[in-house]
C-alpha cells in the first residue's frame, strides 16, 4: 500500500521530483531583456560560487538530521488550511498528479511553480515547524518586467506601533526558460567581479543576460530586505544569499527539475529553513571588504575574503 507524504517525510522528500514542464519553446524577442542596467548606488562586488559537493552533503546532512522518517500521523492534507503535497512519488505515495496547461506564458509557468513545488515545501515546513503557520508564500505586485519576472516572498504579517509590517525571509525569482536560459543560469552562478558602474551612455556599456539579472535581484532584494533567494526557471534551479553587507553573493550550481541527491524539493526545504534561522541552516560566512559606497569603485582580491569562524561548516573557503 502507498505511503502518504508525512508516513516518511524524509524519504518523500529525497525522492519526490519534479515532473518535466510542458513549455512551449518560443525564441525571446529583442524587448525580452530585464529593465535593469549598471548603476552607482549598488553595493555588489562579488559573486562567489558554493562548491557542489559540500553543498549536496551539507543539504543531505541536513534532511537526515531534521526531516524524521518516522511517521507523523498527518494526512497528505490539511483540510482546515488546504495545504497539501503535491509532487507525485511513485510508487511509494499516493500524492496524486495534477493537470496542468502548458506553460507558454509567465503566468502559466507560476501557476506550475506555485502548485508544486512550493505548495509542496509550506505543507512540510509547516508541519515540522507549527509555530511558522503564519509564514506563507506572497506574490508581489506586477514589475515593470512582469511579462518576464516575477517575484514571491516567504513572508509574514506582523503588528508593529499599530501598523502591520510584512517580515520577508526567502524571495524567489521566476524567468520563463524561453527568456532565460541554462546557459545563462551556468554564467549567473560563476565566479565574477562587478566594479562601479559608468556614467556613459548603456549602449557603450552593453550587459549579458546573468548581468541584468544580477543587477535586477540586488535590487529587489535590497528593497526587501531580504537577502536570501532562489532563482527558478522550473525547468533549472539556483539557491543564494547576499552577504551581511550586500557586498557579495554566494550562490549555488545550477540544479534540473529532476535533480536527485538532493532533490529540489530538498533544496528548497532546506534553503527556506536556512532563510528562517532555524535550527542547522546554512550560516552566511562574514566577508572582509570596504565599505561600498555609492559614489566608490571598489576592488578586493578573493583572499580578502575570508570565513571568520572556522568551526562553522561552509561549503564556500574563500580561497580560490
Amino acid at each position: 500500500m502507498a505511503w502518504r507524504a508525512p508516513d516518511n517525510l524524509r524519504f518523500y522528500m529525497q525522492e519526490a521530483r519534479l515532473v518535466s514542464i510542458n513549455w512551449n519553446s518560443s525564441q525571446p524577442s529583442v524587448d525580452a531583456a530585464l529593465h535593469a542596467l549598471p548603476r552607482r548606488y549598488r553595493k555588489l562586488r562579488a559573486i562567489h560560487p558554493l562548491r557542489l559537493a559540500l553543498f549536496n552533503q551539507y543539504c543531505q546532512d541536513w534532511t537526515e538530521d531534521f526531516v524524521p522518517c518516522v511517521s507523523l500521523g498527518e494526512e497528505d492534507e490539511d483540510k482546515e488550511t488546504g495545504e497539501r503535497f503535491t509532487v507525485p512519488c511513485p510508487p511509494f505515495y499516493q500524492v496524486p498528479s495534477i493537470s496542468l496547461a502548458r506553460a507558454d506564458s509567465l503566468k502559466r509557468l507560476f501557476t506550475w511553480i506555485d502548485l508544486l513545488p512550493l505548495e509542496t515545501v509550506r505543507r512540510a515546513v509547516h508541519l515540522l515547524y507549527p509555530e511558522t503557520k503564519a509564514w506563507s508564500f506572497a506574490s508581489d505586485a506586477d514589475d515593470p518586467d512582469h511579462t518576464i519576472f516575477k517575484c514571491i516572498t516567504w513572508s509574514q504579517l506582523v503588528d508593529h506601533d499599530d501598523e502591520r509590517h510584512c517580515r520577508n525571509a526567502m524571495s524567489i525569482f521566476i524567468q520563463p526558460p524561453w527568456v532565460l536560459s541554462g546557459r545563462d543560469l551556468d554564467l549567473f552562478c560563476k565566479r565574477q567581479s562587478f566594479f562601479g558602474s559608468s556614467s556613459s551612455p548603456w549602449h557603450a556599456h552593453p550587459t549579458t543576460a546573468h548581468e541584468r539579472l544580477w543587477y535586477k535581484l540586488w535590487d529587489c532584494c535590497i528593497t526587501r530586505s531580504c537577502p536570501w533567494f532562489v532563482v527558478s526557471t522550473y525547468t533549472h534551479w539556483v539557491f543564494g544569499v547576499f552577504s551581511n553587507g550586500w557586498t557579495a553573493a554566494f550562490v549555488s550550481p545550477v540544479y534540473s527539475h529532476d535533480s536527485h541527491d538532493p532533490s529540489v524539493l530538498q533544496l528548497l526545504l532546506f534553503w527556506l529553513c536556512s532563510a528562517m534561522g532555524l535550527p542547522g541552516g546554512w550560516v552566511v560566512p562574514e566577508v572582509r571588504i570596504e565599505p561600498a559606497y555609492p559614489s566608490h569603485h571598489l576592488t578586493a582580491l578573493a583572499s580578502d575574503l575570508a570565513v571568520t569562524d572556522k568551526s562553522i561548516f561552509t561549503p564556500w573557503d574563500g580561497d580560490d
